[in-house]
């Protein structure tokens, strides 16, 4: 019996983990304007420079149902085949919502859906923990049970650069926007229990709060010198750069996972942003 691995494509993972471990992805589309680009339209570096131009903002759009019944009822065709899809977290995205409502339409028991209650490796770092259990030869039983461990583990911590991603979606309000820009106070987020972007923390300037999130993972990791863990970030590979040097110097760490932000997360964080992924 195979066990095939789906996610979507805010797990950021590097391309040749997905092609190493045949993990599928469903995709979420991005447009500027009235110009919706189709995946493998727009390279990462192409999605930043043009963000950086463009006189609006990217949006995002949800999975067209039609992609996740090809991806799903394509994997189910084979009757051996046992599929665990895992997706970004239901608080952040209406993803998983379109692949429950596939899940119903399909009524077939050997496909499995998580939400993750994460995002970009946070995600990614499930799925790849999936993949490798399953290389291995688990049931599925057992990684679902190691997903669902993973699910209360793993600490997603981030820091955004430019507050104006951020205002335009809410997340904070333009007065303590600019308040914060005016004091270069970079704020330091996390992804709660419930899958939700929260205030964590906050530091003067941007080489604190490199130096404040690996604080925080030392206050919280567990047992750091044996994990996979995570860096991520959008258009500052000196930064993810610096986080993954100063893990594997400062915690031992044996392997850290380093992604680029795609242009789904990327739309909602902009350019600048780098986050941490570690379990507890």
């Amino acid at each position: 019996m195979g066990i095939k691995i789906v996610s979507d494509s805010c797990c950021d993972l590097p391309p040749e983990i997905l092609k190493k471990y045949d993990i599928q992805l469903i995709n979420l589309l991005v447009r500027f304007g009235d110009r919706e680009f189709q995946p493998g339209e727009m390279s990462i570096d192409e999605f930043y420079a043009k963000m950086a131009k463009s006189p609006v903002l990217p949006q995002t759009s949800q999975p067209p149902v039609e992609e996740i019944m090809r991806v799903y009822g394509g994997l189910l065709e084979e009757e051996e085949n046992e599929v665990i899809g895992i997706h970004t977290s239901s608080g952040l995205s209406g993803t998983l919502q379109s692949v429950q409502m596939v899940r119903g339409m399909l009524e077939q028991p050997r496909l499995h859906v998580i939400d993750s209650c994460k995002a970009s490796i946070g995600l990614g770092l499930m799925v790849l923990e999936a993949a490798r259990l399953a290389e291995e030869g688990k049931d599925v039983g057992t990684i679902l049970d190691r997903l669902q461990e993973m699910k209360s583990k793993v600490h997603c911590i981030f820091s955004v650069q430019n507050l104006e991603y951020l205002i335009s979606g809410g997340r904070i309000s333009k007065g303590k926007g600019l308040v914060a820009g005016v004091l270069d106070i970079k704020p330091i987020l996390c992804i709660n229990e419930g899958g939700f972007i929260v205030p964590y923390d906050k530091a003067r300037g941007h080489r604190a709060a490199l130096k404040k999130v690996l604080d925080i993972m030392e206050k919280l990791g567990v047992d750091l010198h044996a994990q996979t863990v995570g860096v991520c970030h959008s258009d500052v590979i000196k930064d993810a750069i610096y986080l993954k040097e100063n893990m594997e110097q400062r915690f031992g760490v044996k392997e850290v996972i380093v992604g680029d932000i795609g242009p789904v997360i990327g739309s909602h964080v902009g350019p600048g942003t780098f986050g941490i992924f570690f379990e507890s």
